[in-house]
């Protein structure tokens, strides 16, 4: 009779969703179970960070109680950061599972650094942790120079945030998805209403959007998209002044 078990897969950013992460990480866990004769019965799967309390995850409280709710005692995961990237979330997580709930954490790297209780099982786990948590921070910190980089560069070629700072990810603007948004909304601006001989209101210039141009925007986005052309123009002006000094 073959044994349930249950897989826990964790990434740490919505980013990674894409990626193949969770699949690898299921592949990793039931290409073992395969080897022991175990059943993965069920898995789990959180988007959150590795520094994030276990019972702070709403994947890994819902497995805890399926677990409890079907007698299985069990946890594979695929490696040692998937439980956590920070030493004392892994040892207080650790502690937590194994000495006051019962379970046996295994992870199908190394099937042994969770189950060998020896002082020198914990220190190899507590290493493995350390350098889990440094690859961590190692990461992160290269990524904001990478974006303080890429943000430097982007101002310098006008390319800008709201905040007048160089864009480095964050979602795409209409102007940006739709290359003519901006020249239209310009065009609309300078006409005249015949009624009342003023600029077009930013309502109206939504509602042509649409009828004219099947572009749907509301008047508030037509608002910022102006408010964009300015500074976008100021921006422009400023580099012509670094230049010439």
């Amino acid at each position: 009779m073959f044994k349930s078990v249950v897989g826990y897969y964790r990434t740490s950013s919505t980013s990674n969703v894409k990626s193949d992460s969770k699949t690898r990480q299921r592949v990793s866990v039931k290409k073992y179970s395969k080897t022991k004769g175990w059943n993965v019965v069920n898995d789990f799967y959180d988007v959150i960070s590795g520094t994030t309390n276990i019972l702070e995850r709403k994947e890994f409280v819902k497995m805890l109680s399926y677990c409890k709710e079907n007698s299985i005692d069990h946890i594979l995961f695929d490696g040692v950061d998937r439980l956590s990237r920070d030493l004392l979330v892994s040892e207080l997580s650790y502690e937590y599972l194994t000495k006051k709930m019962g379970f046996t954490l295994i992870s199908v790297k190394n099937d042994k650094t969770f189950t060998d209780t020896s002082s020198t099982g914990i220190l190899i786990r507590q290493i493995l942790s350390t350098i889990s948590s440094f690859e961590k921070n190692n990461l992160v910190e290269k990524l904001r120079v990478s974006r303080e980089r890429k943000s430097k560069k982007n101002k310098e070629l006008g390319i800008i945030s709201r905040n007048g700072n160089g864009k480095c990810g964050g979602k795409r603007k209409l102007t940006e998805i739709n290359k003519d948004l901006s020249g239209l909304v310009l065009s609309y601006k300078k006409m005249k209403d015949k009624r009342t001989r003023k600029s077009l209101s930013n309502s109206k210039i939504s509602t042509l959007l649409k009828n004219e141009n099947n572009i749907s925007v509301s008047y508030k986005t037509i608002g910022r998209i102006l408010e964009d052309i300015e500074m976008e123009k100021r921006e422009s002006r400023n580099r012509r002044r670094r230049k010439r000094v």
